[in-house]
């Protein structure tokens, strides 16, 4: 795989987590901060490749705390019914 296709597969990643989720805040900050640096400053593939590491890394990680709320709503869900169920 070389950088182009590298730079490509990036680029679809990035629209699918833009088209499934909305920001505010410090976040957003980071994002804009960092699609500023795509456009204007990146120079080549390599460096377009490394700016759109870093806002993937923004998109999962607020997505890893979204999947980890999840998780912790289901089982405190369960926690009240195991409790009754021990009495």
């Amino acid at each position: 795989m070389n950088y182009e296709e590298v730079y490509k597969l990036h680029l679809q990643l990035l629209s699918v987590y833009e088209k499934n989720a909305r920001y505010s805040g410090e976040s957003q900050q980071q994002l804009n901060y960092y699609k500023n640096q795509l456009f204007m400053f990146a120079e080549d593939n390599v460096q377009r490749i490394f700016v759109l590491n870093q806002l993937l890394k923004i998109h999962e990680k607020t997505r890893g705390i979204l999947v980890s709320n999840c998780a912790d709503r289901y089982f405190l869900r369960d926690a009240p019914a195991d409790t009754e169920s021990k009495m």
